[in-house]
């Protein structure tokens, strides 16, 4: 687990170019545990920077563009909701396609807890 950060730190170096491993921004909520698979980060240059990088770690297993945060799925849904258009509008032309994964650390969700989550999604 000790490796992610500088694995990810010298990919943005690689693809970014120099000084943007410096720039990577970790940005861990206070209840971060330590062994979780999930990390906020803000990485230099644009989604390009962040596909060369998945794709070449062997750490990483994803990295997804976060286009709102909340306690609350209320919270969620208007964060979601005033997250700039331009940047969301690509990906929700009838052409798109999406799935939607419910996952967690720490907690077990059942499937109809999964279900009614998705169901809310789809509604947003």
């Amino acid at each position: 687990l000790d490796y992610r950060r500088p694995e990810v730190q010298s990919l943005a170096e690689l693809f970014g170019g120099p000084g943007a491993g410096a720039a990577v921004e970790w940005r861990m909520p206070e209840n971060h545990h330590e062994d979780s698979p999930f990390h906020l980060v803000r990485l230099p240059g644009d989604e390009r920077v962040a596909a060369q990088i998945a794709n070449r770690s062997l750490l990483v297993k994803g990295i997804y563009e976060l286009w709102g945060q909340g306690a609350t799925y209320d919270e969620l849904e208007k964060a979601i909701r005033v997250y700039p258009d331009e940047r969301k509008l690509p990906y929700l032309t009838p052409e798109s396609s999406f799935k939607i994964i419910v996952d967690s650390f720490g907690k077990a969700v059942s499937f109809e807890e999964q279900n009614a989550i998705i169901k809310r999604a789809v509604l947003i």
